[in-house]
């Protein structure tokens, strides 16, 4: 198993990404569906930096993780204002 399995959000790139959406959605009080969008607008830029690469690097998920929470945590203070 990769390291950056570790992470907190690594298991959105499996096939336990709805089940770690839902809580996180229950966390931060958003929809399932704002979870995993937000996800994957964040992520894919920074994968698409490393497009040969056949895992995502321990950098590159940091990098992902980093930005996923700050986005989480905005959403989740524009839902509460």
């Amino acid at each position: 198993m990769p390291k950056h399995d570790q992470s907190r959000f690594a298991g959105l790139n499996t096939n336990r990404r709805f089940e770690i959406a839902k809580q996180l959605a229950a966390d931060y009080h958003l929809d399932v569906s704002q979870v995993l969008f937000t996800y994957l607008k964040v992520a894919e830029p920074i994968l698409a930096k490393n497009q040969a690469a056949k895992q995502i690097s321990e950098t590159a998920q940091r990098k992902i993780d980093e930005r996923f929470e700050q986005a989480l945590t905005k959403l989740s203070q524009i839902k509460k204002g």
